[in-house]
């Protein structure tokens, strides 16, 4: 566990070497999503796989979290355990997270690893479902 700006945050981390950062998706957790890369990669890199604030052992956001905060909270989360410059991997809802984390702290990532980042879920959902989802990713 590692607190940042108040919120605990789960992760499991593996092996040695250039750290490796897996997002999840919007749906699951960094362990259950990427065990097999923290099981396989974990020879060449420091692999850390975490728990997104609501999701896993991590601790719910406040409901004005949107995108920037998930994105400031990653930048913190990265920084706490000096995982300096580390090749971030995405999946999906973190796919987008890998975007926004290079927008808002491009200096952080050496590199970003997209597998199926999509925004706004249209054409997966109904139309107000994508359009909820977006404004609360939206959020400041």
């Amino acid at each position: 566990m590692i607190e940042v700006d108040g919120l605990r945050i789960a992760y499991e981390r593996a092996g040695a070497g250039p750290p490796l950062v897996l997002l999840h998706g919007y749906v699951g957790d960094g362990p259950t999503t990427w065990r097999r890369q923290l099981e396989g990669l974990c020879d060449d890199f420091t692999v850390v796989a975490w728990d997104a604030p609501g999701a896993g052992g991590s601790a719910d956001p406040p409901a004005s979290f949107g995108l920037d905060g998930y994105a400031d909270c990653l930048a913190g989360f990265i920084e706490r355990p000096g995982l300096e410059e580390p090749h971030v991997a995405g999946l999906s809802f973190g796919g987008i997270l890998a975007l926004e984390l290079y927008r808002r702290h491009s200096a952080i990532p050496m590199t970003l690893i997209l597998a199926s980042a999509y925004a706004g879920w249209a054409g997966s959902l109904p139309a107000e479902v994508a359009e909820q989802r977006w404004q609360q990713a939206l959020l400041s």
